[in-house]
């Protein structure tokens, strides 16, 4: 198929919108750290971004970006346009990547029922994160609780690809050659991956442990997890590191939006 510059923007443009998001989550970690405040998940950084000054359009403009990004990992996941094959590793990658887009249209949605004060704001700890929808759907059945147990150990497989991807510096395959200029940013974005890769393992040891204590309203997800970081010993410290790193995360997203190699004209739709 052939690829347009609308959509080709589409997609940088969705993955600034999740630099966004984790920047604010970031932020309120930092906050929390340093005793100044408290953690917010992803919905609770789409929440603050509404009293900001001209709010509403910035929430808008996040939203449509995150629509943006469900579309392009949509694609990844169908189309393949990163070449990850039909075997084993390439469909779980996909699937994940499929995940990964229903999970921001969730957060689509919930952006624009809060521009259009269509819901009220979410409590508990799961938000938007990637393992408190379905551990919520799950948790209501006795048998989804076993289930429940199994598919926490999805998280921990992410994390642990994150940590990888980071380490190695994996993700620069996907680069034009124009990201070498950046030089410092590679390592920051290293340690936005690696960090990121931990709350995914903390929420799946949480979702796992949840399997059986948790109830449908009170699944496991990224608040919980930065929560239980900042209540190890020297938690402070620890969240701060965390908390930095999802900054580091968010910029890495930016470099994403800038130096990525969209490729669709790869895809196989």
């Amino acid at each position: 198929m052939g690829v347009s510059n609308g959509l080709n923007w589409a997609a940088r443009g969705g993955y600034a919108a999740r630099g966004v998001v984790y920047l604010v989550v970031g932020f309120f970690a930092i906050l929390a750290a340093i005793g100044s405040g408290s953690t917010e998940d992803t919905q609770g950084a789409l929440r603050s971004l509404l009293h900001q000054p001209f709010g509403g359009v910035l929430l808008g403009l996040v939203g449509v970006g995150l629509v943006a990004f469900a579309g392009w990992r949509f694609i990844q996941a169908i189309g393949d346009p990163d070449n990850h094959g039909t075997d084993a590793k390439g469909i779980v990658i996909r699937f994940a990547m499929f995940a990964s887009g229903l999970i921001h249209v969730g957060l689509a949605i919930f952006a624009a029922s809060l521009v259009f004060q269509l819901g009220q704001s979410g409590g508990g700890g799961g938000g938007g994160d990637p393992t408190s929808g379905w551990l919520s759907s799950l948790f209501g059945h006795t048998w989804g609780r076993y289930v429940a147990l199994a598919l926490a150990l999805i998280p921990v497989g992410i994390g642990i690809a994150h940590i990888k991807k980071g380490w190695t510096a994996g993700f620069e395959k996907y680069f034009d050659p124009d990201y070498n200029k950046l030089g410092v940013v590679k390592p920051i974005c290293a340690f936005g991956l690696i960090a990121r890769g931990v709350i995914f393992i903390v929420i799946g040891i949480l979702a796992f442990y949840g399997g059986g204590i948790y109830d449908a309203q009170d699944a496991p997800g990224l608040e919980d997890a930065l929560r239980w970081i900042q209540d190890l010993p020297m938690g402070w410290l620890a969240l701060l590191a965390i908390a930095l790193g999802l900054v580091a995360f968010a910029l890495y997203a930016f470099v994403e939006a800038a130096y990525r190699r969209i490729g669709v004209e790869d895809a196989s739709l």
